[in-house]
């Protein structure tokens, strides 16, 4: 079966640059090791490259485009295959509505790249195979002290362990992106420390805005912001705070402060200087 049928043209707007290299796309989809027991979901399966292989191998695969023009011709092209399913739609958007699914395989547009991350970080799943932009994937991957070290990669791997398989040029694509990508494989970390994840995700966004700044000032600033001057800076004379710039901190470190945050403003409510 032919992976290209009809005419469409690719979409800007949609981010469209299709795999056209099939030793990488065997690379990318041995990366989950699909078998029959597995649901395998495939976010923007594009002209089917990566589908055909998954067929092949999983139990069930359920692949989500949201291209009405690419979707029928999936439909079209798989409609003698009873384990796949083709969703026309926005991952992004359908949110609960996904069917379940044990491993996710994926060469999604560019411009998702943050969404879908965040996607993989709130679902339970065994493995995921994932193609980002090359300079995403250093984001991704940067450690605590990098420029590259920011929220998404504090937020990303908290909860996900995430492994560069290799890089891949651009002109594996069609039509060539202006710069080249990389493979990452993703499984879910375990044993989380437990802390109040609204707040966590509240304070990271909040500080790392002033990622350069002294953890103190920022902290102070964040607090200030929300409960007020006052009350801020007295929040934060009760939490002992790493002498250190935001972008330096640790995972760890930053649970530790979530933590004492949600400790310092709890003991406020308790005592009446605060209101829930």
């Amino acid at each position: 079966m032919a992976l290209h049928r009809g005419r469409h043209r690719p979409s800007k707007r949609l981010g469209q640059n299709f795999l056209t290299d099939p030793s990488i796309a065997e690379e990318i989809v041995s990366c989950v090791s699909p078998g029959p027991s597995d649901t395998v979901l495939e976010p923007g399966p594009g002209h089917g490259t990566l589908t055909r292989l998954l067929q092949k191998k999983a139990g069930r695969l359920v692949a989500i485009e949201k291209d009405p023009g690419l979707a029928s011709e999936l439909r079209e092209a798989f409609r003698e295959e009873s384990n796949v399913t083709v969703l026309e739609g926005d991952i992004l958007k359908i949110g609960q509505s996904i069917p379940a699914f044990n491993k996710l395989v994926s060469t999604p547009p560019y411009y998702i790249s943050s969404k879908l991350t965040l996607f993989l970080a709130s679902r339970k799943f065994d493995v995921a195979a994932v193609v980002f932009q090359k300079e995403f994937g250093e984001r991704l991957l940067a450690e605590p002290g990098s420029r590259e070290y920011g929220r998404l990669t504090v937020m990303a791997r908290r909860k996900l362990n995430i492994e560069r398989i290799r890089d891949i040029s651009r002109t594996a694509f069609k039509p060539r992106p202006k710069v080249d990508s990389t493979l990452l494989k993703f499984t879910p970390k375990h044993g989380l420390t437990e802390i109040d994840e609204p707040l966590f995700e509240e304070l990271v966004r909040g500080i790392f805005t002033q990622r350069r700044r002294l953890l103190k000032g920022a902290l102070t600033h964040f607090l200030s912001l929300k409960y007020g001057r006052e009350l801020g800076r007295e929040l934060v004379s009760r939490i002992s705070i790493p002498d250190a710039r935001v972008y330096q901190l640790s995972i760890e470190q930053l649970e530790n402060l979530s933590l004492q945050t949600w400790r310092v403003v709890s003991d406020a409510i308790a005592s009446g200087g605060l209101k829930e």
